[in-house]
């Protein structure tokens, strides 16, 4: 088979379909390691960029980024400013450690009912919105324009469930959702109207797909019922929307932990690409529902990515790719971002490995 471009490896993943080889889908927050001289200095506790100056300077994060993708050849560069996005102009507080993830420390409202008090964000001006689209033009005009690359700049927006976890806090969240299901649902409904114009945004500046992370949907969280009562219909809404702004191919979900118990209910959901975390057997997915949705996944991040070996890392993304790739709609990643911290040679073996066992058709 001729070697194929990214996009067009990508497309033929989502359609169910044997490309060239699987696809790989990019690092998060860990791309911080490319930037400035970030890379000499992996593993000591001196940076030269940290990253708040990261995130909030659009000229280092897409620089950083291309950096990314000359080395490792992936097949989406994934822009993610930050989980808190849309959260913050929404009214939440945020805690930037020097090197670290930034969280919420405060939230927007106290009780669910009053999501009708929460501000709309406006996309052009509030908080670090303009960050995330200035990033994804610099990228669009590198990589789409300047060298005619058709990689998939991947924007991201909170989903709808954790976006209203963020809002409400999470606790407060779980119980609004026994005592007052009624109010849940409008919160969630919200969310996902305001994280849609917020791909929107994403796309209109050269986004060719979403990311849209939902954790607080784990099952570690909420049981199967609660999830296709109160997130199930706001995901699938705005998952249509955005393949209805876009293409068929613009949507990717992902869900933290385990959600073994509800994976014919997400592959409803309308997503191009589902992403599994790595304590769901890819193996089983694929029997269930790979017929109906290109999975995504799911290597270790903490255990391999982090603290393994190349020869650990090697190992388990070669048994991902013979659980979930024969016959295609798969694409190769971990079970969620990478740590920041995760060595530079296990990052450069993953990436290896598409090549190595991906190439179609795949051999036993």
């Amino acid at each position: 088979m001729d070697e194929m471009s990214s996009g067009e490896r990508i497309k033929k993943a989502i359609d169910l379909k044997e490309p060239d080889m699987v696809p790989s889908f990019g690092p998060c927050s860990w791309g911080v390691n490319m930037a400035g001289d970030n890379v000499n200095r992996m593993g000591k506790p001196e940076k030269d960029v940290y990253f708040p100056k990261f995130v909030h300077n659009p000229d280092i994060y897409a620089d950083a980024w291309v950096k990314a993708l000359d080395r490792f050849g992936f097949d989406f560069v994934h822009v993610l400013v930050g989980s808190n996005v849309l959260a913050l102009p929404m009214g939440c507080k945020e805690a930037e450690p020097p090197w670290g993830i930034p969280q919420v420390v405060g939230e927007a409202i106290e009780k669910v009912e009053d999501w009708k008090n929460l501000k709309f964000p406006n996309m052009d001006t509030d908080g670090k919105i303009p960050v995330q689209l200035s990033s994804i033009r610099l990228l669009d005009k590198e990589l789409h324009e300047k060298r005619g690359d058709d990689v998939f700049v991947t924007g991201t927006v909170i989903a709808p469930l954790t976006l209203a976890g963020f809002l409400l806090g999470v606790e407060p969240l779980m119980f609004a959702m026994i005592e007052k299901p009624d109010e849940t649902r409008e919160l969630v409904e919200f969310c996902a109207d305001v994280g849609l114009e917020c791909a929107k945004a994403q796309i209109d500046a050269g986004a060719d797909h979403i990311f849209t992370p939902d954790p607080t949907a784990s099952g570690d969280l909420i049981p199967a019922d609660f999830y296709e009562q109160l997130a199930f219909p706001a995901a699938k809404r705005q998952s249509e929307a955005i393949r209805k702004y876009k293409d068929k191919y613009a949507h990717h979900y992902h869900i933290c932990g385990n959600t073994a118990d509800r994976l014919e209910i997400l592959a409803e959901v309308g997503m191009s690409v589902l992403s599994l975390d790595n304590q769901v057997s890819l193996k089983e997915a694929k029997e269930r529902i790979g017929d109906k949705v290109c999975l995504c996944g799911n290597v270790n991040p903490a255990d391999t990515l982090f603290m393994g070996t190349p020869e650990k890392v090697e190992a388990e993304s070669k048994q991902c790719i013979a659980d979930a790739g024969p016959g295609g709609g798969f694409i190769l990643w971990s079970g969620c971002d990478f740590p920041l911290d995760c060595p530079l040679e296990n990052i450069d073996r993953f990436y290896e490995m598409p090549k190595k066992y991906g190439k179609y058709p795949l051999k036993g």
